[in-house]
């Protein structure tokens, strides 16, 4: 009886398995529920994560760009700020922004004045890191302006006599007095200044006012009759006098070149002299073809380290006598060199004073001094290598120079 009860059992629990009817679980095994659950947990996972990477990298570059933005609009406040400073009437920028995109920045706003369209962007490409720049930058003018800078009238400043008149404008009390009280110290007979004004706006001309100074006091030691005009608005400053001879006008434009190397502005030169005899290209020519073939191959000498002409360089100086006396009314540069040796300043002094020890000589041997212009230029421009001892000795010289301009 028992083992027909257990068959029963066994034949039920197969019916079971076989009827399609579900198979309870094993112990700790998912459900379908539970495994659906997890592929959406791991799905939401994966995607949380390429949010943060990209996230990450978004903002990564958007600190860059970012940090371009700011780099370049501070360069451009730094400009108007400095602009301002050195230029009172300097009216600013306005309403310009940076937008970065990636590398590159585009700037988008106004100006007040047209050329800052392109000093700018100008001023943004010069910053590190910064790739492209486009603009898109509107020139408006400011409401009831001219769209002109305030200018001040040129200053001219004559004298005669020790006597001088300055006329102008110039831009405020403090710099009107330091020119009257400069020119009452170089012109004691009196400075007439009535038309010396103030002009309101108008650019401080502390960058130069010096150097126009300087220039006066060249024309106060050099001329007694000259004029000095300066024009700040066009940036020429034009020096005019007659010096008595060319020697006197070549130290003078020397002293004036050196003061004016330190401004912007451009020189014209009114700088002249007595009415020279005449003469024609071809004699410069001829005369200077006779000075080249009588000193081919030989110097001028001197003494070691000395400006005292040896026997040697008086007697060639005879023959350059003779070849001058050809043509009396030809300029001619006397021109002192020197080899490499030495301080240079020492060799610049020493090569000046050998050229005028020449000039000395031929002046004294019946040459028109002001046909002459001396000039030194030390260890400057050598014919031949300091390299060598011939070579040297080459460089070591005086050249005579037939001048075809009036200079």
């Amino acid at each position: 009886m028992a083992k027909k009860k257990v068959a029963n059992r066994l034949r039920d629990i197969g019916d079971t398995r076989t009827s399609g009817s579900p198979r309870p679980p094993m112990p700790g095994t998912p459900s379908d529920t539970q495994l659906v659950e997890l592929g959406l947990f791991v799905s939401a996972t994966f995607v949380g994560t390429l949010l943060l990477v990209a996230l990450a990298v978004f903002f990564g570059i958007r600190a860059v760009e970012g940090h371009l933005e700011t780099s370049a609009e501070r360069t451009i406040d730094e400009y108007v700020v400095a602009a301002a400073a050195d230029d009172p009437t300097f009216r600013g920028i306005t309403d310009i922004s940076a937008e970065a995109s990636g590398l590159d920045v585009h700037l988008r706003g106004t100006v007040d004045y047209e050329d800052m369209s392109e000093v700018i962007p100008a001023l943004v490409e010069r910053i590190d890191g910064i790739g492209e720049v486009t603009a898109e930058l509107e020139w408006v003018p400011p409401i009831n302006s001219e769209n002109v800078r305030v200018v001040a009238a040129p200053i001219t400043i004559t004298w005669a006599n020790s006597a001088a008149t300055i006329e102008g404008e110039i831009s405020d009390e403090a710099n009107r007095n330091a020119v009257v009280a400069e020119l009452e110290k170089l012109f004691v007979a009196g400075v007439t200044a009535d038309s010396f004004t103030i002009k309101d706006g108008a650019p401080s001309e502390r960058d130069w006012l010096s150097k126009i100074l300087a220039l006066i006091r060249i024309g106060a030691d050099t001329l007694p009759e000259g004029e000095l005009f300066v024009s700040s608005g066009e940036r020429i400053v034009q020096f005019s006098g007659e010096y008595p001879t060319r020697q006197a006008r070549r130290d003078a434009r020397d002293a004036i070149d050196k003061v004016m190397s330190e401004t912007t502005f451009a020189f014209v030169s009114g700088l002249s002299i007595p009415e020279p005899p005449a003469f024609t290209r071809e004699e410069v020519i001829e005369l200077q073809g006779n000075i080249d073939e009588l000193i081919e191959g030989k110097v001028v000498e001197f003494e070691l380290n000395s400006d005292v002409l040896t026997s040697a360089g008086t007697a060639l100086l005879d023959e350059i006598v003779d070849a001058l006396e050809q043509f009396p009314a030809v300029p001619i540069e006397i021109a002192g060199h020197t080899d490499n040796q030495g301080d240079p300043l020492d060799n610049l002094e020493l090569s000046l004073r050998r050229a005028r020890s020449a000039y000395d000589y031929l002046v004294a041997n019946g040459q028109d001094p002001e046909r002459f212009i001396v000039q030194g230029y030390g260890e400057d421009v050598p014919l031949a290598s300091n390299d060598t001892a011939e070579g040297r000795a080459r460089n070591r010289r005086i050249e005579f120079r037939a001048l075809l301009d009036e200079e």
